[in-house]
C-alpha cells in the first residue's frame, strides 16, 4: 500500500530526524509485532506460515489479537526486517465499526481515503471547501460505479499538535512534518469477486516516515 507521501522528503526527513534520532527503530507496530524485527524471529513464532509464490516475502500468523477480534497476520519485510504488518478478516459492518472506534479510542484520526485508484485528501480538501467539498467529492468517486475497494488512512495524533495540523495545507505536507515514529493505520474493504459487500477488511500498519528515511 502507498501513502500520500510524494516528491522531495528531504526537508520533511530532516525535520524528522530532528525530532526522534535514527538508532530509535525498535518501535511496535502493534503489541508483538517491533518495526525492525528480524525476520528469521519473526518466522521462528508458533503457527508460522512462510508465504508462497507471490508471497514468498511474507510471513503469516493466524489468530493475532487486536482491537478486541482475532485476525491473520501478515508480515512485510525490508531487508530482512519487519517495516509492515497487515491484519486481515472477512468483512462485516459490524466489524469496521469496531475498528473504527477503537482507533478513536487511541487517539487516530481518518485524513484520507483512496477509493478504487482516485485519492480523497481531505485535509487538503476540507481546507478549500469545508467538509461539504469532501462529501461532494466521496459521492462524486461512489455514485459514478460500485467501488471494489475503499481504503481509509488513519494517523496517530498523539505526538501531533491541533496547530500544527491547522496549519497543513495537505496529509502529504503534514507527513512531512510529523516525528518519523509517526504510526499510519490504513483500513481497506476490498471486494472478493464482483461485489462490494463480500469483501476483506485489511487493517495496514505503518510508519511511513520511518520506511522513507531508512531507505536514504
Amino acid at each position: 500500500m502507498r501513502t500520500f507521501l510524494a516528491g522531495n522528503l528531504m526537508l520533511g526527513l530532516v525535520a524528522a530526524m530532528l525530532v526522534l534520532p535514527c538508532t530509535c527503530l525498535s518501535i511496535p507496530l502493534l503489541q508483538g509485532f517491533e518495526y525492525n524485527a528480524p525476520k528469521s524471529e519473526i518466522a521462528g513464532r508458533e503457527g508460522a506460515v512462510l508465504g508462497k509464490e507471490a508471497f514468498q516475502d511474507n510471513v503469516f500468523l493466524r489468530g493475532v489479537q487486536w482491537a478486541g477480534y482475532a485476525w491473520t497476520a501478515q508480515c512485510h519485510f525490508q531487508e530482512e526486517k519487519l517495516n509492515a504488518v497487515t491484519l486481515y478478516s472477512a468483512y462485516s459492518r459490524e466489524l469496521l465499526k469496531r475498528v473504527s472506534a477503537h482507533l478513536k479510542e487511541q487517539q487516530f484520526q481518518l485524513l484520507g481515503m483512496i477509493i478504487d485508484d482516485k485519492a480523497l485528501d481531505m485535509i487538503s480538501l476540507v481546507k478549500l471547501g469545508g467538509f461539504e467539498a469532501f462529501q461532494k467529492r466521496f459521492r462524486e468517486l461512489t455514485s459514478a460505479k460500485v467501488p471494489q475497494k475503499i481504503s481509509y488512512k488513519w494517523l496517530d495524533m498523539k505526538n501531533i499538535p491541533q496547530e500544527q495540523l491547522n496549519d497543513t495545507a495537505s496529509l502529504g505536507q503534514l507527513l512531512m512534518l510529523v516525528p518519523m515514529d509517526t504510526l499510519q493505520i490504513d483500513i481497506t474493504q476490498s471486494a472478493v469477486g464482483e461485489k462490494l459487500e463480500n469483501s476483506k477488511l485489511l487493517i495496514h500498519f505503518s510508519y511511513p516516515v520511518m520506511d522513507e528515511m531508512t531507505k536514504k
